[in-house]
């Protein structure tokens, strides 16, 4: 019996506790050796070619079954798989986690998810590995970094996917939201949804953009229910920005 990649995800998806090659083999009375699983999970370099090979029949089937005026969003994210008592090396590293407000320990990945109708996969995943030391030059203290930031790879995985797939908008948080992204979705024939911190600067004309009078989005009057047409520092067309106030459950008010 080998292990294979259907078998190895299907045992994490249905685990309900800690899982590891000895638990695995247990879970086949010993016909799959813990060597077996280890030298499998040592010999595979999981990436986005293989996570589009077992995507791609799925999105073609969805792209069949679209009506003439629907259409596919893609989806970038990325997640931290907390990895707290294993030992660290340039994969299982110290990431700072957003939601959480502090450093974790664990495997940081940066995936792209096709959505369309009733389909929701990810088509593309980037591993962020720390393997470039750096030093401060204030504290002399080494650290390591990733040669590449999330949203470089945001920008390769966007390169690769345009030749696989067709879809309207690509979807983000406003860690995303960079000029760099925006611009390259346009020129790729794309549009975007956005989220956008306070403190960005746009133009309310392309003259003001052109005498570099910007202001922070928090200080523009949106009109009600409407969106706002500026210039984005940094992005080469204008964007319609919407204003969302909303209630929080503990009856504070919140602005998206």
């Amino acid at each position: 019996m080998a292990c294979t990649l259907d078998l190895y995800t299907d045992y994490l998806i249905s685990s309900t506790g800690q899982t590891s090659a000895t638990g695995l083999s247990r879970l086949f009375d010993g016909q799959l050796s813990h060597d077996q699983v280890t030298r499998w999970l040592s010999s595979v370099y999981l990436d986005s070619r293989q996570v589009w090979a077992h995507a791609k029949p799925l999105v073609r089937r969805a792209e069949q079954a679209l009506e003439a005026a629907d259409f596919a969003v893609l989806v970038v994210d990325d997640s931290i798989l907390e990895k707290a008592h294993t030992d660290p090396n340039a994969l299982l590293c110290t990431h700072y986690d957003h939601s959480l407000g502090r450093y974790v320990k664990g495997l940081n990945f940066v995936s792209l998810r096709y959505v369309a109708g009733s389909l929701s996969v990810p088509i593309a995943v980037e591993l962020v590995e720390k393997t470039q030391a750096v030093t401060d030059p204030k504290t002399q203290k080494v650290s390591q970094k990733s040669p590449l930031t999330k949203n470089e790879m945001l920008r390769a995985m966007l390169r690769v996917v345009q030749q696989q797939v067709a879809y309207r908008y690509l979807l983000a948080d406003s860690w995303y939201a960079s000029a760099e992204n925006m611009n390259q979705v346009r020129e790729l024939g794309h549009d975007f949804i956005f989220a956008l911190p306070t403190s960005r600067t746009a133009a309310r004309s392309e003259v003001a953009r052109g005498n570099g009078e910007f202001q922070a989005l928090d200080t523009l009057v949106f009109p009600e229910g409407q969106p706002l047409r500026v210039w984005l520092r940094g992005v080469a067309e204008a964007v319609l920005v919407v204003r969302q106030v909303f209630t929080n459950k503990d009856g504070s008010q919140g602005v998206l």
